[in-house]
């Protein structure tokens, strides 16, 4: 600022005095043609009233000086010049302009060029009479001599300019000094404040109007520096609270710098403190992992993924920070809920085999018995046997199906039809159907890509809700849809409706809604997870709309 205020005031300083000089060797060459206009006119009269009859020519002409004066007769000769010239004789001077004004009783100066004497000339003339009639006496100078006087004058206007120019020169840095003065207190105390150390410093004395500037300074310097304490805290409690978190997290911007990372991501990758600020490369060499973060900072949506890494398992969540480009990354430690529920599908699926096995012995044995009872008594205990034996069986089958959905990658789908599958289920409930008095309707028909077991299970486990759950004289309508390629297999009731509480809850395993009605009914309470695992595995959604007392619908888009 410094270098440019002194460059800025010099220019103009230069400027305004080049200005003077210009202005000054204008007004002077100005004076001094107006000058030597008022000399040559000054020597005409003159000459004019000196002039009589009987002087002598010669010797009139040379009393002027510098001056040239001209005697010419009324015919245009030259009777007598003070700088005669050969050629002046033989010339008619009655056309000369000057000559012309001064006939015509309205003399004037003129300059004009004079071919006589091959320069420019300043002239003025006048008529004098006599007694034989008139003669004109002229006065004239060459414009060269009032350049003259201009040119002698020049190196005086140069000397003064020089001196004033130098002059200046020294003020204009002595002024400069003073006027920025006060401004290197005020960048000593804005740097403090920059390191947040800013103490209130005493600003040299300055102008006025600076003091004012600086004085609203120090009260923002002064406010800042107290928001800037509070914020230093602040960042403080938020560092330890993050670094004190088993939650590895760090916080990248649009070009993928690591503007945050926590002590626990550190951890995780192996890394050093100090990686904050670089790319995120430094931090996380997984290409993949970097992909799919990069991927959410184009899409600024934010994702959740599973992530792999020197035998633990992460639950990584990618979240955009509102108002901002930053895009948050938390890492959770899932390795031991993993392995949790490995262990408890591993017992689950082993529990339901050896299961299946006695309880099959037990059902061949109680039919065995059935067969060859005569005792009217215990028939009623043989139905009871069989009644829960069968309950079981369908217990099992059912956790061992959710076990295999649950540890399923592949699938082999082919087209399925989805009224043929309904009709099929419609039949195996005919009996449910005809003793509750419920009205099947069955709307539209379309094929999806599915393994048959698949779907079947889907549409037998809503079916089998809908009607157990159902009044007496109550209607199931199962609507399948397609439009544009999209299609819908929709499963709806009238009859005792889930209420808002329950619903988050209905696809959990061995929820039910009313327990007492789904025991009697021989529910397992595993048909609507069935329902979720499959929908999961095609990635296909699955909703649920219920009012209580008034029905449900559910809903699936293939």
């Amino acid at each position: 600022m410094k270098q440019r205020l002194f460059i800025y005031t010099t220019t103009i300083i230069l400027v305004g005095l080049l200005s003077f000089l210009m202005v000054s060797v204008f007004i002077t060459n100005r004076n001094n043609f107006s000058m030597a206009r008022s000399t040559i006119i000054e020597t005409a009269r003159i000459s004019a009233a000196l002039f009589t009859e009987d002087i002598v020519y010669e010797e009139f002409v040379n009393i002027s000086g510098d001056t040239r004066i001209t005697i010419i007769s009324s015919e245009g000769v030259v009777l007598a010049d003070s700088q005669p010239l050969e050629i002046a004789s033989n010339e008619n001077y009655l056309y000369r302009p000057e000559i012309v004004s001064a006939l015509s009783n309205s003399p004037e100066v003129h300059m004009r060029y004079s071919t006589t004497h091959n320069a420019d000339f300043i002239y003025y003339a006048l008529r004098v009479f006599t007694r034989d009639g008139y003669v004109i006496v002229r006065a004239s100078m060459p414009v060269a001599q009032v350049d003259a006087y201009l040119r002698q004058s020049l190196p005086w206007l140069f000397v003064t300019l020089a001196a004033l120019a130098i002059v200046c020169f020294f003020v204009v840095r002595s002024v400069t000094n003073k006027i920025l003065e006060p401004f290197n207190s005020i960048e000593n105390n804005l740097r403090l404040l920059a390191r947040g150390e800013y103490k209130q410093q005493p600003i040299a004395h300055s102008f006025y109007e600076i003091d004012k500037i600086t004085r609203e300074i120090d009260s923002v310097s002064i406010l800042l520096q107290k928001n800037y304490n509070a914020l230093r805290g602040e960042k403080n409690k938020l560092s330890y609270i993050l670094d004190s978190i088993g939650v590895g997290l760090f916080v990248v911007d649009e070009m993928l710098n690591l503007t945050l990372v926590n002590i626990a991501a550190c951890g995780i990758f192996n890394a050093s403190p100090d990686v904050a600020g670089k790319k995120l490369h430094f931090l996380v060499s997984d290409k993949k992992f970097n992909e799919t973060v990069s991927e959410c900072v184009q899409t600024t949506k934010g994702t959740l993924f599973e992530f792999a890494f020197e035998g633990k398992i992460y639950l990584v969540t990618l979240k955009c920070l509102p108002d901002t480009d930053l895009i948050m990354v938390a890492l959770a430690d899932i390795t031991e809920n993993r392995e949790s529920a490995k262990r408890r599908e591993e017992f689950f699926a082993n529990a339901s085999h050896e299961l299946k096995t006695p309880l099959t012995a037990i059902r061949g044995f109680n039919e065995l018995a059935g067969n060859e009872n005569k005792d009217e008594k215990l028939e009623k205990y043989i139905n009871g046997i069989s009644r829960e034996t069968n309950r079981m069986m369908s217990l099992i089958s059912d956790m061992l199906k959710l076990s295999e959905l649950e540890n399923a990658t592949d699938k082999n789908p082919v087209p399925v039809s989805l009224d043929t599958i309904v009709d099929d289920v419609k039949e195996t409930f005919l009996p449910s159907i005809t003793e509750k008095s419920i009205t099947f309707e069955t709307r539209g028909n379309a094929k999806v890509l599915s393994e048959p077991n698949h779907i079947y299970d889907i549409v037998k486990n809503l079916i089998e809700n809908a009607i157990r759950y159902n009044s007496d004289g109550g209607k199931v309508t199962v609507k399948i849809e397609e439009k544009n390629k999209h299609i819908t297999l929709s499963v709806s009731d009238n009859g005792i409706g889930i209420s808002p509480g329950e619903q988050a809850k209905i696809f959990e395993r061995f929820y039910r809604v009313e327990k007492s009605r789904s025991v009697e009914g021989g529910g397992t309470g595993l048909g609507l997870s069935i329902v979720k695992h499959i929908c999961a595995l095609y990635h296909w959604k699955l909703s649920m709309k219920s009012k209580l007392g008034a029905g449900t619908t559910v809903t699936i888009e293939f």
